[in-house]
């Protein structure tokens, strides 16, 4: 595309030749003099010199090399990404049809412009809608529902009767209702807890690649509209995700938690079962939620704390070293004036209560009964 082009698909003002021919996006150390890149900090800035790229996407203020052709947008990330699918187009959809190889059941519904690839089971009365792609390898229960322009990767699982929204991304290896974790502990033993809910996804939810979203025992586990999960995500049974909710890799939410609207999960992080994480609120990654969370709190840790009474306790922490130095000196200059000073031993019936507190050691006699100036 010409550089003047490309500027209006990504809504930047161009500053430079916009007769540029730009063939393809690349890394800002890397890029070519045909290529594009973009800079979303200043401290990527330097990465600059050491390529020659034929334009750069920055925000207002960034100061790119002279020379160099400019896209400015106040969001470069987002101006990017149009940009890799201006130059790289759409990705590529499989022809409308059921592949050979596939095995479906009775009762089964299939909107205008959908695909089915090969070596696919579909059960009973299956329904999709429009403009679906099930890549090869893909399982679906009996009675599954799935909405317009779904896209289920190969080596997805959808168990009976979940209903999953318009246009949701399923990546390879997800599982979707599978039996929550539920047992009882009874004569000794583990008995199995039937779990007979189900799952439902609604609009723009996407799920990553080899995560689980667990049936509910008897109701609903739910993943409301925009929420995304990122790869080996376990959402547990009878869970409620709330709107444009985000929550990373390898993070784990225990049953029947509830996650209120726009709250983020960090990578590895656990919500205990039965939990509320209010509106907002953001979960550091490898934080430990074991009570409920008020909305809009930052927490981290493990256990979690408030994120500002975390960072200062781990800032202390850090410093133990030097202040155990600082203690050990100090004891030991108490020790020695402990060892020179004269004094009567205190009065423990008059100063204390016996039954309330320990006996004072040798320093707290010490600091009690220290000799005065004139003495």
């Amino acid at each position: 595309m010409k550089l003047k082009d490309l500027a209006q698909v990504c809504g930047a003002k161009l500053e430079g030749d916009g007769e540029r021919e730009i063939n393809d996006v690349a890394k800002p150390d890397a890029a070519k003099p045909d290529q594009v890149c973009f800079i979303a900090h200043k401290k990527y800035l330097p990465l600059l010199e050491k390529s020659k790229p034929g334009a750069v996407i920055a925000g207002a203020g960034m100061s790119i090399p002279q020379g160099t052709p400019v896209l400015r947008v106040a969001d470069a990330d987002l101006a990017f990404s149009k940009a890799v699918t201006a130059l790289r187009g759409e990705m590529i959809r499989p022809l409308p049809g059921i592949a050979d190889h596939t095995v479906i059941g009775g009762d089964f519904q299939m909107g205008e412009n959908s695909s089915v690839g090969p070596f696919c089971v579909l059960g009973s009365d299956v329904k999709l809608g429009k403009n679906v792609i099930v890549y090869p390898h893909c399982y679906i229960g009996d009675g599954v529902t799935i909405g317009d322009d779904t896209i289920l990767y190969p080596r997805v699982t959808i168990m009976e009767r979940c209903k999953l929204g318009n246009r949701n991304i399923i990546h390879s290896g997800a599982v979707i209702g599978a039996d929550g974790f539920g047992f009882h502990f009874n004569a000794g033993k583990f008995e199995k807890a039937p779990q007979r809910g189900t799952v439902e996804l609604e609009d723009d939810v996407e799920v990553g690649a080899n995560s689980t979203v667990d049936r509910a025992r008897f109701d609903v586990t739910r993943l409301k509209r925009g929420t995304k999960l990122d790869n080996l995500v376990q959402i547990g049974h009878n869970v409620e995700v709330g709107q444009h909710c985000v929550i990373a890799a390898s993070a784990a939410v225990g049953g029947s938690a509830v996650l209120k609207d726009y709250v983020q999960l960090g990578g590895g992080s656990g919500i205990a079962d039965h939990l509320t994480i209010g509106m907002g609120a953001r979960i550091a990654a490898m934080t430990g939620v074991m009570q409920s969370v008020d909305p809009g709190m930052k927490m981290a840790g493990l256990p979690a704390d408030e994120g500002r009474a975390f960072m200062k306790r781990e800032a202390a922490v850090r410093k133990l070293p030097e202040m155990m130095a600082e203690f050990r000196e100090l004891k030991a200059t108490v020790e020695k004036l402990v060892g020179h000073a004269k004094f009567e031993p205190v009065d423990d019936d008059e100063e204390r209560n016996d039954e309330q507190q320990p006996e004072p050691g040798e320093f707290t006699r010490f600091i009690r009964n220290r000799p005065k100036p004139e003495e």
